[in-house]
């Protein structure tokens, strides 16, 4: 206000007026695009939920932190024709840059979205970044729905043409309709994109193309139609009781609570007739001849189709998470005989796990490595149970010092994220 001084001219208030409106307008804005829920935030788990006790919680932020520095740097990418879309960068086929290579996976933008919406805060770009992941998200849409996105997109940001690979995949699309909601929860939804509006259409999505109304079960994706014989077949890892829940309070539907009833059922009947010593559960579950069963050999993607191997390693993580967010104990009638089995299994030597085991608790390579994607998942399956405490706190030391980034791809590194955020209390659901 030190031009006032000694002004002798009459003032006009509108200047004044207009610039204090501009003023007042401006803030609510910015404070309108504040997060609602900025990291770190210390979510409040469930009674009985444990978490690391050898680090500190501000030791474990930083942890989150530096990890989340590394994978944002590797896998966020704007190099669209568009370059206001962003998308995570799927480099598990090799970094050849051959054109029929998928560059992004709709599980992967999945991931990222979920990344992105809770670092709000540390992350002072992560709005940006997340609106243009919805962007890239709309704009590769499958063949049958605008609202769910196609599996597959190739280099130069091109939807792959192939009706196979311009189908949906599930578990990517629960992913991106939670994050939707929980950036409707983190920024408010007036704004350029209706957070919870463009959700709500996903989910009417979902439940249109997605689960199967005849036996109240998640479908592999939106390619399925009821004349086809894998119909009622079940890909283990979309099994993600904890996200039905929260879908159910945004767009209620019986049919939610159905499918989060009958899929524990089945997975428990998997255990209980296949793998009763292990608590282990297949990549796909088929339904042949009346009765659900593991899927056999090179059914849809590998070999190992019908063992515990690079889909089902996610469900400990999945279920979990109903615990820890619900405080549901079926979760614990899933995973109690997994926790206690791979102790066992291992002597309680984190450096003994294995990429993939048979149901019965052999390994399928017995040369296989100690890899995140199923160690981190594990730690987040032991935080059900004090009994634990002990175990978990090996893991997350093990996982925080044994495993190098640089040493692997895309999906490691992201299991390992979502992991560090569960693991170290900053995870939440809207």
């Amino acid at each position: 206000m030190n031009i006032l001084i000694g002004y002798t001219k009459p003032l006009s208030l509108r200047p004044l007026l207009t610039g204090v409106l501009l003023f007042i307008a401006t803030g609510m804005i910015m404070k309108a695009q504040e997060p609602a829920y900025p990291f770190p935030h210390h979510t409040v788990y469930n009674q009985h939920v444990i978490k690391p006790s050898k680090q500190n919680q501000t030791g474990m932020d930083n942890v989150v932190t530096a990890f989340y520095d590394q994978w944002k740097r590797a896998y966020v990418r704007n190099n669209c024709p568009d370059t206001l879309q962003y998308y995570i960068w799927d480099d598990e086929e090799g970094r050849t840059g051959n054109a029929t290579q998928s560059v992004c996976v709709s599980e992967g933008q999945g991931y990222g979205m979920l990344i992105i919406v809770i670092m709000a805060g540390y992350d002072a770009n992560a709005q940006k970044v997340f609106d243009g992941m919805y962007k890239f998200y709309r704009q590769h849409h499958s063949i049958k729905s605008d609202y769910l996105m196609s599996w597959s997109v190739l280099k130069d940001c091109i939807t792959n043409s192939r009706k196979e690979n311009n189908s949906s995949a599930t578990d990517g699309d629960f992913d991106i309709a939670l994050s939707l909601l929980m950036a409707g929860r983190q920024w408010g939804d007036k704004g350029k994109i209706r957070y919870y509006e463009e959700a709500v259409k996903i989910l009417k999505a979902i439940l249109r193309y997605e689960i199967n109304h005849k036996s109240n079960t998640i479908l592999l994706g939106d390619a399925n139609t009821a004349d086809d014989f894998d119909y009622d077949d079940i890909r283990s890892s979309d099994f993600m009781p904890a996200h039905l829940t929260t879908f159910n309070k945004y767009l209620p539907d019986k049919l939610w609570s159905k499918v989060r009833i009958k899929m524990y059922e089945i997975v428990r009947q998997i255990q209980k007739q296949f793998s009763p010593k292990t608590g282990l559960v297949p990549d796909f579950i088929v339904f042949r001849d009346g009765e659900f069963r593991p899927a056999k050999a090179n059914y849809l993607e590998s070999k190992y189709d019908g063992d515990y191997y690079f889909n089902a390693c996610r469900l400990p993580m999945r279920v979990a998470l109903d615990k820890i967010l619900y405080g549901n104990t079926k979760a614990n009638t899933l995973l109690d005989q997994f926790n206690e089995w791979i102790q066992d299994k291992t002597g309680n030597n984190i450096d003994n796990i294995k990429w993939g085991y048979h149901l019965d608790g052999q390994t399928v390579d017995k040369e296989g490595e100690t890899i995140p994607s199923f160690v981190c998942p594990m730690a987040v399956s032991a935080m059900i149970d004090p009994e634990n405490q002990e175990w978990l706190n090996d893991l997350w030391n093990y996982i925080t010092k044994e495993f190098e980034f640089k040493d692997y791809r895309y999906y490691d590194n992201t299991l390992q994220m979502l992991s560090l955020l569960i693991l170290s209390g900053n995870y939440w659901q809207p």
